[in-house]
């Protein structure tokens, strides 16, 4: 069973299952009755009332439930119902209004009815109703508007990162704001390395989707073929490239108490695989889609075993250098790197650095670093073909079968546009592609999310009116 945001912020990367067609409204019906309960307990900040709820209507994960609903409230400030868009008996969908200005969507799935349990609850950042901006006239009012919002966020709302638009090729904005690294008050610029959590997902995408361009890999061969001493046989025997690419495999997660208990140790993908390879399919491969950080650190390894060359390797020589990203790389938290900001999260006694939570180093599955100029030369490398050719780039960006706003490595966004976000405690990006109307949106933050992905939200929510229509549905 999931919930919003699973792992605090780390869902801002996660989609959600499949919307039903052609539902049937039942305004008061079981689903939106549990949904209610649920929000005003969560809306309460009280852990006792968030516990007891999960008690009575939740199902055993092993998960803190209530610290994980504290932990969003926190970031949202809480959330009120804007509108329903789907009710039934079992199955519920809602476009919430953030306490922080922010929209999202939340799905809620009763496992039963009689008595109400629940068998997910999850969400994901939206883009703001049209009406709620006041669309900009020009590129060059686009970017007064953007500056004006920037310097109108303070306190704990304080922009702390960096910004880029660019639009056909030319930079409209690139602004940055707040503090790399408190302690010895180095400010944020635009060349910033931050952390760009899942993001990572998209060069991993690339990389497989580049072997397979090559004949190396098969996108619906099972991975037993290329790796035939998995440890999990069946699971190997199972599950195809494609699944792991589209989060359909049920290879299940890395955040657990096992990986807590040796996160420092855990320092190679093969460190890994050896923590969970013995972990059985979660359910029929291909049937639902469940957010997977587990399936991307198998397609790295995967990387890894038919190139003959590590995964940073890899990417370095593949993905990041044929694109002139000459400031993205995963190197362990332990290395001074400079240039690369601190992570920080709210706490009790203000901002502490993230060092705690973060993993030894970037993965497959996200944690590496990287510049809002980088990922605008990603961009422009996707969208002129010099990493993948038409029919794969055409297929990692299409909705897949199982969900309609994920595709093979990359969210799939409004009219034709593709991305990707990453978020954990301390950490916030998002990058949309929008090659229809020619823009590129960058925002990267070293704070907690969902900071980047509201001033994403807040561009393409003003986007001038010829260019409108192409901002996310995440």
């Amino acid at each position: 069973m999931g919930i919003i945001f699973r792992r605090f912020a780390i869902a801002l990367l996660l989609v959600v299952a499949p919307l039903a067609r052609g539902a049937t409204p039942a305004p008061e019906g079981p689903a939106l009755l549990v949904f209610k309960q649920w929000l005003e307990v969560f809306n309460s900040g009280d852990r006792a009332k968030v516990a007891a709820f999960w008690q009575k209507y939740g199902q055993e994960t092993g998960d803190d439930r209530p610290a994980m609903d504290l932990r969003l409230r926190e970031m949202t400030g809480g959330m009120t119902i804007f509108r329903l868009v789907e009710a039934t008996d079992r199955h519920l969908v809602a476009l919430m209004k953030e306490g922080r200005g922010s929209y999202s969507e939340s799905t809620l799935d009763l496992a039963t009815t009689d008595p109400p349990k629940i068998a997910r609850l999850l969400g994901h950042p939206v883009p703001a109703p049209q009406a709620a901006g006041e669309t900009a006239a020009t590129d060059e009012d686009l970017a007064d508007k953007v500056r004006k919002h920037l310097a109108e966020l303070q306190g704990g709302d304080a922009f702390s990162g960096a910004v880029l638009i660019a639009h056909e090729g030319k930079v409209v904005l690139e602004e940055a704001r707040g503090m790399a690294d408190n302690a010895r008050q180095i400010r944020n610029t635009p060349e910033t390395q931050f952390c760009i959590g899942s993001m990572n997902k998209m060069f991993t995408a690339v990389a497989i989707l580049q072997l397979v361009q090559q004949g190396k890999l098969a996108l619906d061969r099972p991975i037993a073929e290329y790796w035939p001493d998995y440890p999990n046989r069946d699971l190997a025997r199972r599950v195809t490239i494609r699944q792991l690419l589209s989060h359909t495999g049920g290879t299940g997660d890395i955040f657990t108490p096992e990986y807590s208990a040796h996160r420092l140790e855990t320092r190679r993908l093969s460190d890994y695989v050896q923590l969970f390879g013995e972990r059985p399919v979660r359910f029929e491969p291909g049937t639902r889609m469940e957010y997977s950080n587990y399936g991307f650190i198998l397609l790295g390894r995967l990387i890894e075993l038919v190139s003959g060359e590590t995964y940073e390797t890899y990417v370095r020589k593949h993905v990041y250098l044929p694109a002139g990203m000459l400031h993205t790389d995963a190197r362990p938290e332990s290395e001074n790197v400079p240039g690369r900001a601190v992570g920080y999260v709210s706490g009790p006694s203000g901002l502490t650095p993230n060092t705690a939570s973060m993993p030894w180093s970037g993965t497959s599955a996200g944690g590496g670093y990287s510049t809002v100029g980088d990922l605008l030369r990603f961009a422009e490398a996707l969208n002129a073909g010099k990493l993948l050719n038409t029919s794969l780039m055409k297929a990692a960006t299409t909705d897949n079968p199982v969900h309609p706003r994920y595709g093979l490595g990359f969210y799939v966004l409004g009219d034709g546009g593709y991305g990707h976000g990453g978020g954990a405690p301390g950490i916030n990006g998002e990058l949309h592609i929008l090659p229809r109307r020619g823009y590129v949106i960058v925002a990267l933050a070293n704070r907690d999310p969902r900071m980047a992905t509201n001033i994403v939200d807040f561009i393409s929510s003003i986007l001038p009116s010829e260019n409108r229509g192409a901002s996310s549905q995440l």
